[in-house]
């Protein structure tokens, strides 16, 4: 396939991926290696792609005041620190059950995402961390949401994805965190993972330079345009295309079991 046709493709997801604060890495491998790239080779395209457009995103949404720094990097350390284990354990699990495990509690996700009157679900508990950003207000049970965030992020890790389509569904169910800013403090995980992930496949795999940095173009505009007409669109609208994608998300992870 032509490198530029390829480009619009992933362009197109990228505006789409963007609007949620998702990078789009569970759809990007799979057309590389549909089109006859080696998976050395399209594991660290995508990760340096994904690490342009957690950029872009989170660049945006923080112009826009959106972005939860202290929770996201809260978020971070809890999932890195389960995925960093799930992967070192991966090994002596078979991954497809883990696969359709996964997708199952994406189908949940989408399930109560789709719920039309949104009832607080964070549970009184604990620590609550109460906070305040982008003109909102609200109260995270901290001691209950990051150990099932570094639950979501040892099965990622076993599984090989970031985890993110869970993550935000969590933050926003059980969390009670306002969907815009979920959506943007979830690009911060984007980047982060990416980039170290990159940084480790890319010691090892010989990069593709000119193809690679022509696709993170596409993709950089795409993110762009996707993260700034974000906070236009009405969350009613959201909602329901981020459960569309969720349960998009699920279905093709059951598929590649069987593929």
């Amino acid at each position: 396939m032509n490198t530029y046709v390829l480009g619009g493709i992933l362009f197109f997801i990228a505006v789409i991926l963007s609007m949620f604060g998702k990078g789009g890495g569970e759809f990007y491998v799979p057309i590389f290696l549909t089109v006859g790239i080696a998976f050395n080779q399209a594991a660290t395209t995508s990760l340096f792609i994904l690490m342009v457009s957690g950029t872009i995103m989170m660049l945006v949404y923080h112009r826009k005041a959106l972005v939860d720094w202290k929770l996201g990097f809260a978020v971070i350390a809890a999932s890195a620190t389960g995925s960093f284990i799930g992967g070192y354990l991966s090994i002596s699990v078979n991954p497809a059950y883990l696969k359709i495990v996964f997708a199952l509690l994406l189908l949940v996700s989408a399930y109560f995402m789709s719920k039309k009157e949104k009832k607080d679900l964070a549970l009184q508990k604990g620590y609550i961390w109460k906070r305040k950003c982008c003109g909102e207000e609200y109260s995270f049970p901290i001691f209950i949401v990051l150990p099932v965030i570094f639950f979501i992020g040892f099965l990622a890790g076993m599984v090989g994805i970031s985890g993110g389509g869970l993550i935000v569904p969590l933050l926003i169910i059980l969390g009670g965190l306002p969907l815009r800013i979920a959506f943007a403090t979830n690009s911060l995980m984007v980047l982060f993972s990416s980039a170290l992930g990159f940084l480790g496949h890319g010691l090892n795999t010989s990069i593709d330079w000119k193809f690679t940095l022509i696709l993170a173009g596409f993709i950089a505009a795409g993110a762009l345009i996707g993260a700034h007409f974000s906070s236009r669109v009405k969350v009613e609208h959201l909602k329901k295309i981020f459960v569309w994608i969720l349960v998009i998300a699920a279905v093709w992870m059951v598929v590649k079991v069987f593929l």
